[in-house]
């Protein structure tokens, strides 16, 4: 349900603001996501006897310098108790902002750990495919063989040894 609102938000933000606006914005979001990590933070947010106005305030002054939309973004959270949304709305207008960037995140996984040469190489060979910037991260799991993940194209490609094997004794059961 956060999510679906927190969309909402962001679909807002991005349509009144341009891409520098955009940069500033995300950046005092992460300021202010950034204290919503501790627990007095949030327990002085979610009371119930402090005015919506006042949190509003409050979370203001944690921010440098905010614009005048940036103010008025977070009174009308504040204002519609929804300020506990802005970890899900700065997530959310990150991943529109890749959008936006053409550039996406994704995950590579096996049972080896890959060099920064070979991540690049299929960093280049999966924007080559899919015409977009694409970073990739690399970590060591229990899977055996390789799988890559671009979750904001919904891309899955993998290799797998188990796979290949089952699939060559299957051919060679078929070829006797």
């Amino acid at each position: 349900m956060n999510e679906v609102v927190a969309k909402k938000y962001v679909k807002a933000i991005l349509s009144d603001v341009n891409s520098a606006q955009l940069a500033k914005f995300i950046s005092n979001l992460s300021e202010i996501s950034a204290a919503f990590e501790i627990e007095k933070f949030r327990n002085i947010i979610s009371l119930p006897t402090l005015k919506n106005s006042a949190k509003a305030e409050f979370i203001l002054s944690l921010v440098q310098d905010p614009s005048e939309n940036f103010k008025n973004f977070i009174k009308l959270l504040g204002a519609n108790k929804r300020l506990s949304l802005i970890p899900a709305i700065l997530n959310e207008i990150k991943s529109e902002q890749t959008l936006l960037d053409n550039i996406y995140h994704g995950s590579v996984y096996g049972n080896f750990e890959l060099n920064g040469e070979q991540l690049s190489a299929l960093e280049d060979k999966f924007s080559k495919r899919f015409d977009a910037k694409v970073k990739l991260g690399g970590s060591k799991s229990d899977y055996n063989g390789i799988k890559v993940e671009l979750d904001d194209l919904g891309v899955e490609a993998s290799f797998s040894m188990d796979r290949l094997k089952t699939q060559m004794s299957e051919y060679i059961l078929k070829a006797i």
